[in-house]
């Protein structure tokens, strides 16, 4: 191998990471962003504001969209670099790409800020998805407290307005608070 084709070797490996580079840093600012709109949505649930909840669910889905389409991008990038060095199927990835560039090519590093986001994410949406699973499971719980608390021969409030306070009816609150 000449000095040339070693040169043209190394240009060529450098626009190939270079290529992907382009496509994967806006995909980690992405997943940036869908953190924020998390975040916020997360005070959004601690407030029990359900407006803000429903922008920003469309906020959030635009987002998913815009990655979704990024990562596509990203996927189609990776498959063309890797078939140039014989990368297919399980065996690509960016750490094989890395590896049969010959090392030190900076995809690891852009991989681990795309994983670092991506999972930052997902620990946010993981934590958003419990603490409103808890809100339903409460909810749920008080609806079905005050209708078994108006089930039965004797209601909880009369025609007029006056409550019917017994041992077994109107006990939802203690119970379930």
């Amino acid at each position: 191998m000449t000095h040339h084709q070693r040169q043209e070797g190394r240009t060529s490996v450098s626009a190939d990471v270079e290529s992907l580079v382009q496509v994967i840093d806006p995909l980690v600012d992405l997943y940036k962003g869908l953190s924020q709109l998390l975040e916020q949505e997360r005070a959004a649930l601690d407030d029990r504001n359900p407006e803000l909840l429903e922008k920003l669910a469309g906020q959030i889905g635009r987002k998913l969209e815009e990655i979704h389409a990024t990562d596509q991008m990203r996927q189609k990038m990776t498959r063309q670099v890797g078939a140039r060095f014989g990368l297919a199927g399980d065996r690509l990835n960016l750490k094989s790409l890395d590896q049969s560039m010959g090392g030190n090519t900076g995809l690891l590093e852009v991989r681990e800020r795309l994983k670092g986001a991506m999972e930052k994410a997902e620990a946010i949406n993981r934590h958003n998805q419990a603490v409103f699973k808890g809100v339903l499971a409460a909810t749920e719980s008080i609806l079905k407290a005050v209708k078994e608390s108006t089930q039965g021969p004797v209601a909880s409030y009369n025609r007029r307005g006056g409550r019917h306070a017994s041992g077994a009816r109107f006990h939802f609150i203690s119970k379930q608070l």
